[in-house]
Parts: C-alpha cells; structure tokens; sequence
C-alpha cells in the first residue's frame, strides 16, 4: 500500500477538500485523484462517494479513516525513530557552519532548522557567529564555514562570492503618522511614492533596493536616507522600507505590502566550500523543500527563484 496515498486520503478529510489537500501536499489535484483510485483498488472498496463539488465519504471510508490516520502516523513515527538510529550509528563526518551577522537571519535559520528536522539529522548544520558581514566574508572565503543566509547585495559579489538565490522577499512598508486614507494590504509604488521613504538602519542595501531607490527618486519621493534627520523633524506620513526576511510573520492588518518588481532574492551564499558535495546537496536540497516552508517561515507565501 502507498503510504503517500493513504496520507493523501487522511489530508482530504481532514481538510473536507481535495483541491485543499492536494495544495497542502504539493500535488495536482488530478494527481491526488489518481492516487485515492489506486488506493480505493488495492482496498477493494470506494472511499468516497460521487458528490460534484463535495467531499462525502462512503460507510467503508468513514469506518478506514480512523485507522488510516493511525497508519500514517505510525509510518512518520517510525521513519523518525529509524532515521534517528541510523544517524547515531552512522554520525556525519562533520558540521555545516552556516556563517551570520544579524540577530534576524538568526532567528530564521532557528526556525529553518526546526522545519527541516530530517535535513539537521543528515547534515547536522550549527550557526557560527561572526562580527559583522565582513566577517562573514572573510570566514567563506576562507573554508572556515560553508555558507551563509543572505538578501542578495552586489557586496559579495565584490568579494567573489557565489550567490544560490532561492525565493523572492518582498519589500514591507510600515506607516509612521499615515493618513486616514492610506490603502490596506498591498501598496503600488505610484502609491507608495506619496510618503517620506525611510530604510532602516540595520539593513545593507540590496540589489532590489538599489533599484528601487533609484526608481523612487526618479519619480520624485521624498527620500531619508538612514541617518538623515531625527525623527523629531518631520511629522509627515512616512513609510519605514523593511524587507520581509528582517520583519517575518508580519501582521499584514497594519503592515503594507509594496507591488513593484519581483522584490528582493533571498538565498545562499558560498565561498571556498562552493565546491563541496556535502554542502552543494544541501543547499540542492534546501532549493526544493524552502519555496513549500516559505509561508511558515516568513508568514508570507513567496515565489521561488527560477533558474
């Protein structure tokens, strides 16, 4: 019997859905279809009944249900468990040091690692902890840790590091004083053009901000640069620029979401390691399993970066 079938089975009821369920595990709806089929002729009994637009299942199917969602919590246990021996008895020959500056990617790598249970179990990655970016440049370049989180910054390009963009992050915009008439949601950048336009302090720019800055200057924002004037001097409605990665799970009822371009490329930086099997199927990995976490993690629902 498939157990990704059976999960299949378990997730629709769960959901009441099977365009729901099959979004959920990553599938077409037409290929969900197929599996319960294959599943429902390996039992030899219908799971669900035929109701357009409805999910009603069968006296077999209600009576399986109970037991399959034991089933495919058993399979997951036991995979763990065995997964787990096989990692004590057969320990990676080393670390991935995954090199950092700033208490935000920090945090997301904690989070990564938290979702990525069965990648931690093969690779074993840590994070090392360095000054600053220059830092974290030195310590690729140098083989002394194998990668690094990163916005993509023509900054490590300069140092002849290698870039492996994995999904694009948008540009949040937080109000300071906005009017009363400030739109919801997501704002245009015709729209976002009629406030004061503040970076944050903490970020280095970017490709992405780069280009907008220029673009928002072209077109005549008023413009802060970081460091400009206290924030005493002006009582204006005002935009705080912050990329998602800096501001993850935001709550999107206050924050705003600007609508230009793709937004920045979020990924993996290399240096001396680009070459290592170990790390480069990691980060072949992460390129897979990272656009499927990405709402979890950023509390948005990002795009990957196609190649």
């Amino acid at each position: 019997m498939n157990e990704s079938a059976l999960e299949g089975f378990v997730k629709i009821v769960e959901l009441n859905s099977f365009s729901a369920a099959a979004e959920a595990l990553y599938l077409s709806q037409s290929a969900l279809s197929q599996q319960i089929r294959t599943l429902e002729g390996q039992l030899q009994f219908e799971l669900f009944q035929h109701v357009p637009r409805r999910v009603v299942l069968t006296p077999a199917g209600r009576d399986f249900y109970p037991k399959a969602k034991q089933l495919v919590a058993l399979y997951q246990q036991a995979v763990r468990h065995a997964r787990a021996v096989q990692q004590q008895e057969n320990p990676p020959e080393r670390h991935l040091i995954i090199a950092g500056c700033h208490e935000a990617m920090r945090m997301f790598a904690y989070d990564l690692f938290s979702l990525t249970s069965d990648l931690c179990l093969r690779y074993t990655p840590i994070l090392g902890w360095c000054a600053n970016r220059s830092e974290v440049w030195r310590s690729l370049k140098k083989g002394e840790m194998d990668l690094s989180f990163q916005l993509e910054s023509a900054e490590f390009y300069a140092q002849g590091l290698t870039f492996v963009p994995l999904l694009y992050v948008p540009e949040l915009c937080i109000p300071i004083h906005p009017p009363a008439d400030m739109p919801v949601g997501r704002l245009t950048l015709e729209q976002a053009l009629q406030y004061r336009w503040l970076l944050i302090k903490e970020m280095y720019q970017t490709v992405y901000e780069t280009s907008l800055v220029q673009e928002g200057l072209e077109r005549g924002v008023s413009f802060t640069p970081v460091g400009g004037i206290r924030s005493a001097a002006y009582g204006d409605p005002a935009l705080k620029m912050v990329p998602a990665v800096y501001y993850r799970r935001p709550d999107l009822s206050f924050v705003r979401v600007l609508d230009w371009g793709s937004g920045h490329r979020f990924g993996i930086v290399l240096g001396q390691k680009r070459e290592d099997p170990v790390v480069m199927a990691y980060v072949r990995a992460l390129q897979q399993q990272l656009p499927s976490l990405s709402e979890k993690l950023f509390g948005l629902k990002l795009e990957p970066v196609e190649e």
